[in-house]
């Protein structure tokens, strides 16, 4: 009996210069198509636990005006709904589809009709930040707590300064992934939606830049107010330095290597055994 699993982490690197050949062809669209689904997968549990520490936030620590408060929320909570909706249609599309034929047009769909959201809350998170800084400057004890405090959001340890980025920082990463998949072997259907999704993302950063900007530069304030008084306290710690590092790297768009599942999962949808592996590297050494 054939084992569907051959391939293991070790056996993926010893085909490195395979990968390398395939990375330009099919295999990598089909990589990078996983990779969204992991990443909106991500988003949606990102998002769940992001929701009640900025509610916290805004309706306890901050004096938030209400119409503010009731806009943040609205925006927020949609993106939960919008980002499960479509992580259950791109679910189903991969239990039909292992290599995900459907996942361009379903996030078309979903970038289409759902990004003003993240859009409403990069414009609403700006004073949220402003009110933040605030009154971390003239309240030392609120700024270690909210400095200190860390949150469980998905599998990371976030301070509040991660929570209320967190969002943003997707719709950045995001933006990148579909850039990488647009430079792609992709079909004619693909390309037009790739296309689209391009072009709208382009608008939304075309009208959230200058936030993105300022939240930057609030974040900037608060870390090097917070580094003199610790400086003056002697109380820097190695905590504060990996907070720093994370917050210098939050508006770097990154891209996302793909896990060693991801080539596992491709390797043995086209490499059930190791033979189809050897005939496919005799096949190569020939041409």
């Amino acid at each position: 009996m054939t084992d569907e699993s051959w391939i293991d982490q070790d056996k993926t690197k010893s085909y490195k210069f395979l990968l390398e050949r395939m990375a330009g062809g099919r295999m990598a669209v089909y990589i990078k198509k996983f990779e969204i689904l992991q990443k909106e997968t991500a988003n949606s549990t990102m998002l769940i636990d992001c929701v009640p520490v900025i509610m916290d936030l805004i309706t306890c620590d901050l004096n938030v005006d209400k119409a503010l408060r009731q806009s943040l929320l609205r925006s927020l909570v949609q993106m939960v709904v919008s980002s499960e909706n479509v992580v259950q249609k791109l679910s189903a599309a991969w239990k039909t589809d292992v290599l995900l034929g459907n996942l361009v047009r379903v996030m078309r769909e979903h970038v289409l009709t759902q990004y003003k959201h993240y859009q409403l809350y990069t414009h609403n998170v700006v004073t949220v930040m402003k009110c933040l800084a605030q009154v971390m400057k003239n309240n030392k004890v609120k700024e270690n707590k909210l400095i200190q405090t860390t949150y469980l959001v998905g599998k990371d340890s976030c301070t509040m300064l991660d929570v209320l980025l967190k969002p943003m920082q997707y719709l950045v990463n995001m933006n990148k992934m579909f850039n990488d998949l647009g430079l792609l072997l992709l079909n004619t259907e693909d390309t037009d939606y790739v296309g689209e999704i391009k072009r709208y993302l382009t608008q939304v950063f075309n009208k959230i830049q200058s936030k993105l900007d300022l939240v930057s530069e609030i974040i900037d304030q608060i870390v090097k107010r917070y580094e003199k008084r610790c400086e003056k306290n002697k109380s820097a710690d190695e905590k504060w330095k990996n907070l720093k590092e994370k917050l210098r790297k939050m508006f770097e768009a990154t891209i996302v290597a793909p896990c060693s599942f991801t080539f596992n999962l491709y390797l043995n949808y086209y490499f059930p055994n190791e033979e189809h592996v050897n005939e496919y590297l005799n096949t190569l050494i020939k041409t």
